[in-house]
């Protein structure tokens, strides 16, 4: 008989994440009584994490012999699966409790292409990771850059958080979703087809799921599904990580906004905004009731991770060991509006 669900897990020199991940997923099958197979596949990590991951305990292991990209091993793991629906998994991410069910029903619905659920970023799951960043060359424009007038940059960050707060809260229909964890019917590649391999290192997702609302379906966040997403572990154990970052950037945007838009963008990606934010010596704020605090990279904090700021905030430190040298963008905001309220900016050495 053929599995209800079949997750295809992905890894590149994430073996123990991967191990975690795979065990994760056995133990909520069992615990939901959903009928899973877990395809995990490895991009050319290697004879010792071959080694490691060959006794993880998945149905399928897939071995690449060179690493093909996330792209790449979903399209692998895809080849592989015996079942009429697909849980595409970073290798990186934890299934919680009860995180399964909510997922397949929501894929169940017509209309319905993808579906995505909360992903949190700390062990004590109170930071949340972006449901999602909608491309367009507008918002791209302002995430590079954060140096249009001060009232139209609150705006933008405005808008983007009332909607993270209402996927988060409510869920919905997304305009994109974060890639981590992907349910998707078979049916949907049969219509949209599969990941574009040349996209090597992001954007696969975000290309791939344009055609997916071009087809006319729905894109589904689901916050009843809740994961852990070690963000930054798996990036970081790739070499070469950021040059394929860039082509496949180069390679959206030209596709997406022509020569024009793309050398435009460009552009704004090799300035350094200078937003003048004052420092904190520590990443932490004081409790303030109805307020969130926004946790970004990006000086424009577009898009960002959030938690409420009833307890006050402290990037755990097991957050912050992932993320990159540099400065890190903290702003308190209304739960109510989205209007940013004050922002500082920790150096992280």
């Amino acid at each position: 008989m053929a599995p209800d669900v079949t997750a295809v897990v992905v890894s590149h020199r994430s073996a123990a994440e991967a191990l975690g991940c795979v065990g994760s997923l056995t133990e909520a099958f069992r615990e939901e009584s959903v009928a899973g197979e877990i395809v995990l596949v490895d991009c050319g990590s290697g004879p010792e994490e071959t080694s490691r991951l060959a006794g993880a305990g998945a149905d399928v292991f897939l071995p690449l012999p060179e690493n093909r990209g996330y792209s790449g091993g979903v399209n692998a793991g895809l080849a592989r699966a015996n079942s009429p629906c697909l849980l595409l998994c970073n290798a990186d991410v934890v299934f919680r409790p009860g995180s399964l069910r909510p997922l397949l029903e929501a894929v169940e619905e017509p209309g319905v292409g993808v579906a995505a659920p909360l992903a949190y970023w700390d062990a004590a799951d109170r930071i949340r990771l972006p449901p999602g960043f909608a491309s367009g060359f507008r918002s791209d424009l302002a995430q590079l850059s954060a140096s249009g007038s001060p009232e139209r940059e609150d705006a933008r960050f405005a808008a983007f958080a009332r909607e993270a707060l209402a996927l988060w809260q409510r869920g919905g229909t997304a305009r994109h979703l974060t890639g981590a964890v992907l349910a998707v019917p078979r049916r949907v590649f049969d219509v949209v087809g599969r990941f574009d391999e040349r996209f090597s290192f992001e954007y696969e997702e975000t290309e791939w799921e344009d055609r997916v609302r071009g087809a006319g379906l729905a894109l589904r966040f689901v916050p009843q599904s809740r994961v852990r997403h070690l963000w930054g572990t798996s990036a970081s154990a790739s070499p070469g990580a950021e040059t394929r970052r860039a082509a496949s950037r180069r390679l959206y945007w030209g596709r997406r906004y022509g020569p024009v838009g793309r050398a435009l963008l460009e552009r704004a990606s090799r300035r350094r905004p200078a937003v003048g934010f004052p420092k904190t010596a520590e990443p932490r704020l004081a409790p303030r009731e109805g307020a969130w605090v926004a946790v970004s990279t990006n000086p424009s904090l577009l898009p960002f991770a959030g938690a409420p700021l009833d307890r006050g905030f402290e990037l755990p430190p097991e957050v912050a060991a992932r993320l990159p040298s540099g400065p890190i963008y903290l702003r308190e905001f209304r739960a109510a509006d989205g209007r940013p309220i004050a922002t500082v900016v920790w150096e992280k050495e």
